[in-house]
């Protein structure tokens, strides 16, 4: 016969491995975006960039922007953000944290080296994947070279495997 503390014991043991395996459950992926300089890069397209430049999430996975300092920002990119989910506007912080509980394409810029196409897609969901496929990045109200990155991005999110 078990001892009432013993079994006391068990009961509340069972119960924190059940509480411990749902919390666990509900943690959100957070993926890191670092934001570069290249000084030895071939053009000003490729000195400035995000990395990685394409992310394809689920609903409720975040985004952990880095290095956010000095001339880099991130900002969402007009044109290319699903209305009525707040814009994005990071500047002088090492790390922020953004995340994405809504589906669709997400576009995001640096308000300094956007026009030299310092660029990003997040595409959150089929929804994302869909709009991308739709995209016409001559509607996006940014640079020629922006624009172009843009293009490159949606290109490559779209293909087989990616």
């Amino acid at each position: 016969m078990i001892q009432p503390k013993l079994a006391l014991l068990i009961i509340l043991a069972a119960g924190l491995v059940c509480a411990g395996s749902a919390w666990a459950t509900d943690v959100k992926e957070v993926h890191v975006v670092h934001q570069h300089t290249d000084l030895g890069a071939a053009s000003a397209q490729h000195m400035y960039r995000f990395e990685p430049a394409i992310l394809m999430l689920e609903p409720g996975e975040a985004v952990a922007f880095l290095n956010s300092m000095g001339d880099h920002t991130v900002q969402s990119q007009k044109g290319l953000w699903p209305e009525g989910i707040a814009p994005v506007d990071i500047q002088g912080r090492a790390r922020s944290e953004v995340t994405f509980d809504t589906e669709g394409l997400y576009g995001v810029t640096c308000a300094r080296h956007g026009r030299y196409g310092m660029t990003m897609l997040i595409a959150v969901g089929q929804a994302g994947l869909d709009q991308a496929a739709a995209l016409d990045v001559t509607e996006i109200p940014a640079s020629a070279m922006a624009r172009d990155a843009y293009a490159a991005l949606r290109d490559r999110l779209l293909q087989p495997g990616n």
